[in-house]
C-alpha cells in the first residue's frame, strides 16, 4: 500500500561537498547504443502492461495460464462516490502501479511526460507495432502506448461540470492476483463493477495534466478528426481545472497534496494550450500562476510539474520571468545544478537521494529529465549560459546508467533489462499468477515478464532489501506508471542523439509558429496579406480575423495558397487578431484597424 503523502523537497546542504564529490565532467557511457536502445523499448513497453479494460495488455495477452485476455470492464457502472450506481463508460485507462486501480494524479503525470519525451525528441521513438501489438502502423509506439491514457481522459468528463479522478477500491490490494482474475472478484476486493469517484468542485491539479497531455496529443497525433476530440477535451479539462485550481482530490490511502498546491500543474497546461491555439490569453494564464513564485525544490513527479513549465515558458519566451526579477530560464538552471547535481555529488554512485526515499530511481529520473530540458534550450540556442553543459548532459546519463545496472548493486533496477531479473518489481500481473500466494511466496518466486517496469530504488546508498512484502518493499521495489515515465523521458534525450529514428514518413502533423507566416501591414487599413513562409500546410488552412469581442468579421480558406489577401475595407477602427488555424493547431498576429 502506498504511503498517505510524501513532500519532495531539497535535502539540505551540510556545509561544503565533500572532497571524494562525485565528478560528472569527465563521466563516460556505460552501455552500448544498442542497450539503450533496448531499454528505452523496454521502458516504453511496459505501459502495455498497465493497460486496462480490453485494450490488448500484453502481459495478460501472452499468459497461458489466464484465459479472459481483458479485465475490468465495467468501469463506470459501480457506485459512484458511494451512493447508486453509475452508467458512465468508464474502461481503459493505465492501471496505477502494481495494483489494478485507476489514479487521475499518476496517469495524468506520466502520460504527460512521454508526451512532453516525444514532443522534444522525436526520434528517439521508434514504430514497431500497432495498438494491438501486431505489425508497425506508421504511429510511433510512443503515441499508440498514451492514447491509452488520453483515451480514457476524454471518458473522465462524462458530463458538464464533472471529473472522474478516480476509479477502485482500497481492498483491491488485499488479493495478489492478475487483473484479469481480480475482475472475477467481489467489488470489495476490486472486482466489477468497482466503483467510481467523481467531483465538481476538486481535482484542478489532475484535471490540468489531463488538459496538458490532451493538448500535445492534439499536437502530435497523425489522425486530424482525433487530434480535434482531443482539442475539444483538453479545452474542456482546463476550463474546469481553472475552475477548482486550489482544491487537490485526495484519494484516501493513496494520494493526497494537504498543501493543495495547484500553479505548475495549471501553468504547464495553460502553456501547452497556447502552443496549441496561439491565444495569447493562454499564455498570460501560464505566467500569472506562477507570479511571485520561486523556483522549485523538488525534481518532477507525480506533484511536481514545475520544470515541464519552466521549459515550455522559456521556449516561448527566453526572458520569461515570475514578475520580481526570477527568470524562468534560471529558475530550471538553478534546480539542475543545485538540487540535482548537488545532491548528486555528494553521493559516491552520483546518485541524488532526496529527503523522501520511496521512489528514489523515479525521483532522480525526474532529475535526469529536468537536466535533459535545460540542456535542450542550451543546445537549441534558447538561452546562453555560464554553466558547464557537458555536466548536466553527464548527469542525465549517469542516471540512466545507475539504473540500467551501473551501481554499487552490479544489477539492473529495469526489470529485465539483458535478461536480469535479480531484482524484484512489486507487480501482480508481471508475476502472472491467480493464487494470491503468501508473502513468502512472492519473495522467493520468479517472475514470468520480463515487465520493463523501473524499480523502486535503494533506501539510501547499498540499501536494498529486494522483496515483494514486509519491510521496506512498498518504497523499494514497487513499480509503476509514475516510474516508467520519468526514466523513458530520461533516456529518450540519449537515444534522440546516439541512434535517431528516420521521421521521413512518419505522419506527423505541422504545428504553426509565428514564423509560419508573414501576416502584414500590422497596421491595416483596407487589406492584410498573409504570405505562408513555411511550406508543408496545403492539407487545411483557415485564416479568421476576430474582433475584440470574439465575433469572426472575416473568413478565408489560405489552404495550399503561398499568398492569400482579406479585405477589410468597412471594418471599424480598432485592435484585431488575425488566427491562422490548420488540422494539428493555431497560431495568432496582432493587428490594428487604422
Amino acid at each position: 500500500m502506498k504511503k498517505r503523502f510524501y513532500s519532495l523537497m531539497l535535502m539540505a546542504a551540510m556545509g561544503a561537498l565533500p572532497a571524494s564529490a562525485y565528478e560528472f565532467g569527465s563521466y563516460s557511457d556505460a552501455y552500448s547504443t544498442a542497450d539503450y536502445r533496448e531499454a528505452l523499448n523496454m521502458g516504453l513497453k511496459f505501459f502495455g502492461g498497465q493497460r486496462c479494460g480490453d485494450t490488448h495488455n500484453w502481459m495478460l495477452e501472452n499468459n497461458s495460464s489466464v484465459t479472459k485476455k481483458y479485465c475490468h470492464t465495467k468501469d463506470g457502472q459501480g457506485s459512484v462516490n458511494g451512493g447508486a450506481n453509475g452508467n458512465y463508460d468508464l474502461t481503459g485507462g493505465w492501471h496505477d502501479c502494481g495494483d489494478h486501480i485507476k489514479v487521475g494524479t499518476t496517469m495524468g503525470y506520466a502520460a504527460t511526460s512521454l508526451l512532453v519525451a516525444y514532443d522534444l525528441w522525436p526520434e528517439a521513438f521508434q514504430d514497431n507495432y500497432d495498438e494491438a501489438y501486431g505489425a508497425p502502423n506508421g504511429i510511433p509506439d510512443v503515441l499508440d502506448e498514451v492514447k491509452i491514457a488520453t483515451d480514457y481522459f476524454i471518458k473522465s468528463f462524462p458530463d458538464d461540470g464533472c471529473f472522474v479522478y478516480y476509479v477502485g477500491f482500497e481492498g483491491d490490494h488485499d488479493v495478489w492476483v492478475t487483473s484479469s482474475k481480480q475482475s472475477t472478484l467481489s467489488v470489495q476486493k476490486g472486482g466489477d463493477p468497482r466503483p467510481v469517484w467523481t467531483a465538481r468542485d476538486k481535482g484542478g491539479p489532475q484535471a490540468a495534466n489531463y488538459a496538458s497531455a490532451l493538448a500535445l496529443m492534439a499536437m502530435k497525433y497523425p489522425d486530424a478528426s482525433y487530434r480535434q476530440l482531443c482539442k475539444e477535451y483538453a479545452l474542456k479539462a482546463y476550463e474546469y481545472a481553472k475552475r477548482t485550481k486550489s482544491v487537490h482530490a485526495s484519494i484516501p490511502m493513496f494520494y493526497s497534496n494537504p498543501n493543495d498546491e495547484w500553479t505548475d500543474e495549471l501553468s504547464l497546461a495553460a502553456i501547452l494550450l497556447f502552443n496549441l491555439t496561439g491565444e495569447e490569453q493562454y499564455k498570460s494564464d501560464a505566467l500569472s500562476y506562477l507570479a511571485g513564485k520561486w523556483e522549485s525544490n523538488s525534481p518532477l513527479a507525480w506533484d511536481t510539474m514545475t520544470d515541464f513549465s519552466y521549459y515550455y515558458l522559456v521556449k516561448a519566451d527566453p526572458s520569461s520571468n515570475n514578475g520580481q526579477g526570477g527568470t524562468y530560464a534560471s529558475f530550471l538552471e538553478k534546480n539542475v545544478f543545485g538540487l540535482h547535481l548537488g545532491n548528486a555529488k555528494r553521493d559516491n554512485n552520483g546518485f541524488p537521494y532526496y529527503t523522501n526515499n520511496w521512489g528514489t530511481n523515479k525521483l532522480a529520473c525526474g532529475g535526469a529529465v529536468a537536466a535533459a530540458l535545460w540542456v535542450k534550450l542550451v543546445e537549441d540556442g534558447v538561452i546562453t549560459t555560464s554553466q558547464n553543459v557537458n555536466e548536466a548532459k553527464n548527469f542525465n546519463e549517469r542516471i540512466v546508467d545507475y539504473v540500467l545496472g551501473k551501481n554499487e548493486f552490479n544489477h539492473t533496477f529495469l526489470h529485465g533489462f539483458k535478461g536480469d531479473m535479480f531484482f524484484r518489481i512489486h507487480h501482480r500481473n508481471a508475476m502472472g499468477r491467480n493464487d494470491n500466494p503468501p508473502a513468502e511466496t512472492k519473495n522467493s518466486c520468479d517472475f514470468m515478464f520480463a515487465s520493463g517496469g523501473l524499480i523502486g530504488g535503494p533506501s539510501s546508498t547499498g540499501v536494498f532489501s529486494n522483496i515483494i512484502e514486509g519491510g521496506s518493499s512498498y518504497t523499494e521495489t514497487e513499480g509503476g506508471c509514475d516510474y516508467n515515465a520519468p526514466f523513458v523521458a530520461a533516456i529518450a534525450r540519449m537515444v534522440a542523439e546516439k541512434d535517431p529514428v528516420d521521421l521521413t514518413g512518419v505522419a506527423e502533423p505541422r504545428v504553426l509558429t509565428d514564423r509560419s507566416f508573414s501576416v502584414y501591414p500590422t497596421r491595416f487599413d483596407d487589406y492584410v496579406v498573409i504570405d505562408m513562409i513555411e511550406r508543408g500546410y496545403d492539407k487545411e488552412a483557415i485564416a479568421e480575423l476576430v474582433s475584440l469581442d470574439g465575433r469572426v468579421v472575416r473568413r478565408l480558406d489560405i489552404s495550399g495558397q503561398i499568398s492569400s489577401v482579406i479585405e477589410t475595407s468597412g471594418l471599424n477602427a480598432g485592435l484585431y487578431l488575425l488566427r491562422i488555424t490548420t488540422d494539428a493547431s493555431s497560431v495568432s498576429y496582432k493587428l490594428i484597424k487604422e
